[in-house]
């Protein structure tokens, strides 16, 4: 064969590959949206780089990763000397080496090839495909061994050559070192419909008078390209009244397909991220993450580690700080709990719903009612939930509590407690977190119970609570909110010795009389006083402050603080006939945020040294009735950001301010009559 002739075979060649890669592609007409995704792929694989380049698809189970890059592969194939797309490497992982006989035997052409061990074929990979530009898809990988064995290092391949990954777990790519990873993203509302209608109705838009309900449809889907062609495919042509049953059908009974392809994520997890995933799934949904990561830091699950598997995992998301999870993805793990045993919700470990008291296996129940509700609750209600871990009661309108509440008890939160106090059976000794906010305590308990494992006590709003717990029982206590509690008049002395306490929270307490004499509160970080009648005139104690909050604080006429500042607090300055005079705040340097809002703050008024504060941030002194500013004052907070000086009608004049402060800071003077700043 000379070279003319060569050439010619190779064009033809050339040709009818092209061709070819025209005909697979069209395949692609029931796919929606697959040219934008297409599109961002190709850019990240940079095709124009003659380098070695490892892309990761990566997203939850039936997002569409595998028809993503799929469609990538039928459209630059042929660009490459050999290419193989390998389906579902996580099914056919149980032998490696037939893997690596497929690569080798469809990129080299090879015939009867057998390959002994995976190490062998590694090195077979190695060797043989070095100087080759080829392109491998190794679609749905689950575990490293099978990428160590597949596509182990870059130097395996030749100049020029792609590896794509798509895989439902991040950190495999993370630990794997690919150059690049895209997050798969769900399709649009419009994408939804536009896909859901072609497996449906055969068209791009739904039939006449079947628009709502395919709405619905598509939001029970989540948009999630599996559930849409599973649903769509099911309810072709077939009757309103049969579309109308399945809608029904799908708020009680998931479509197995779907839940079963979903569970597979799961089913790779470890026993302590199932618990996670399921608490997350029953109960945290949309919830803060740090208050998830508080809670189940309280069963020691090891949340740090575990929420972040989860998302690795495409099973939960973050964003705006709170736990976001797909609704088909919630709607596995409630099967999960149910399918034990469907018929006998005594048997769920996980309870949601207020019929379903009394049940033995239950480690977590969640009454968290959208609307205030009468319900029931006997007084032996708890008594078969020996294993009760977590209970959370919001909204529901409880006549008389029950007189036994399991001693396993971790996370007791319960809005509208109707008690006076706890029963005083309970003996929670692993209790880390008592949320009881509008309750009808008057008094927790009486005498000292060594309650080392809790951290968190929230009586919000509790307004009939008179008097705190003992907290000598409570040495490990963080945070403690009491809040809008207005008949409270005492808080127990050993408050102030509570040396891990990080927040404590006072705010609108209007009528509590006196605070501790000795307060060695050194972790504390943020102190609220809001709304208070009688605040400490000095707080310069507490070295690892870095919020504080007078707002509110118009007056201080008790007597007892004038005690109270000569022993924990060493400020000077106590009540001013014609204003607050606040307090000391020299030695706060760590302070970032100090509230001083509606303090009846006359000139004069500031606290002592407040230019002392090297770390304030932000500053807010609205609603007061100086004239001015003290210049000597301001000009000393260096890291100052925000001056707010809101409702400030008499103020006049603004001092000079350093260029340091004055190109960074922002200040808020609206209703002000400010007529000059220097």
């Amino acid at each position: 064969m000379d070279r003319h002739e060569s050439k010619c075979i190779q064009e033809i060649v050339g040709d009818v590959t092209a061709k070819l890669g025209r005909v697979i592609a069209v395949e692609e007409k029931n796919q929606v949206g697959i040219d934008s995704r297409v599109h961002k792929v190709n850019a990240l694989l940079n095709l124009g780089s003659d380098a070695v380049h490892f892309l990761g698809i990566w997203g939850m189970s039936g997002i569409g990763k595998t028809t993503i890059a799929r469609a990538v592969f039928d459209r630059i194939s042929t660009h490459f000397e050999g290419a193989i797309f390998l389906h579902e490497v996580r099914e056919q992982s149980k032998s490696l080496e037939i893997l690596q006989e497929k690569i080798l035997s469809k990129i080299l052409c090879l015939k009867d090839l057998r390959i002994s061990s995976v190490f062998e074929g590694s090195n077979m990979i190695m060797r043989r495909l070095c100087r080759k530009k080829v392109l491998i898809v190794l679609d749905d990988v689950d575990h490293l061994s099978q990428l160590d064995a597949l596509a182990g290092m870059h130097e395996w391949f030749g100049d020029g050559s792609r590896i794509i990954i798509t895989t439902k777990d991040k950190h495999l790519l993370v630990t794997h070192e690919v150059d690049e990873i895209h997050e798969v993203e769900l399709l649009n509302q419009s994408e939804a419909i536009q896909l859901f209608s072609r497996h449906a109705f055969k068209k791009d838009y739904p039939a006449k008078g079947y628009e709502e309900l395919s709405k619905k449809i598509v939001h029970y889907a989540g948009c999630l390209p599996l559930a849409l062609k599973v649903l769509g495919s099911f309810l072709y042509g077939r009757e309103m009244a049969e579309w109308r049953s399945e809608v029904e059908r799908l708020k009680r009974i998931p479509e197995d397909e779907i839940i079963e392809k979903l569970k597979v994520n799961f089913n790779g997890l470890r026993e302590v991220e199932k618990e996670i995933f399921l608490d997350i799934a029953c109960f945290f949904e949309g919830k803060k993450k740090e208050y998830i990561r508080r809670v189940l830091d309280s069963f020691d699950f090891y949340p740090d580690i575990g929420i972040k598997v989860l998302i690795e995992k495409s099973l939960v998301t973050v964003f705006g700080g709170m736990i976001l999870m797909h609704c088909l993805i919630q709607e596995m793990g409630w099967h999960i709990v149910r399918q034990k045993a469907p018929e006998k919700p005594g048997k769920h470990s996980r309870l949601c719903v207020a019929e379903e008291f009394a049940a033995e296996n239950v480690v977590g129940m969640w009454l968290d009612l959208s609307t205030p509700k009468d319900v029931v609750i006997k007084n032996e209600a708890f008594e078969k939930m020996k294993k009760l871990r977590l209970l959370k009661i919001n909204n529901a309108c409880v006549s008389c509590c029950p007189n036994c509440i399991p001693n396993e008890i971790q996370w007791l939160n319960w809005h509208g407690y109707p008690s006076k106090s706890l029963p005083q059976s309970l003996q929670p000794e692993k209790l880390v977190g008592l949320k009881l906010q509008y309750s009808h305590v008057i008094q927790l308990r009486k005498g000292i119970k060594l309650l080392d494992k809790l951290k968190y006590i929230n009586l919000s709003h509790s307004q009939e609570l008179t008097r705190t717990p003992d907290f000598t029982g409570i040495p490990n206590l963080e945070r403690l909110i009491l809040e809008d509690c207005s008949s409270l008049t005492e808080i127990h002395p050993a408050v102030g010795y509570l040396k891990r306490l990080q927040l404590f929270n006072l705010r609108n307490c209007t009528n509590l009389r006196s605070l501790p004499k000795q307060i060695i509160l050194e972790s504390l970080e943020v102190m609220i006083l809001s709304g208070c009648s009688n605040p400490p005139s000095s707080v310069v104690l507490l070295k690892s402050l870095k919020t504080l909050s007078f707002r509110g604080c118009k007056a201080m006429a008790s007597r007892t603080w004038r005690a109270f500042s000569s022993s924990w607090l060493l400020g000077q300055k106590i009540q001013d006939s014609m204003g607050l005079v606040l307090p000391s705040v020299s030695g706060l340097n760590c302070l970032a945020k100090l509230g001083l809002s509606d303090c009846n703050l006359l000139d004069g008024g500031f606290p002592c040294n407040l230019g002392s504060l090297c770390s304030l941030i932000e500053l807010n002194l609205g609603k007061n009735n100086f004239i001015s500013i003290s210049a000597a004052s301001i000009k000393s907070l260096s890291r100052l950001q925000i001056l707010e000086l809101v409702g400030c009608k008499r103020l006049e004049i603004l001092p000079q301010l350093p260029p340091s402060i004055e190109e960074c800071m922002q200040i808020i003077v609206h209703h002000c009559r400010v007529q000059l700043i220097y």
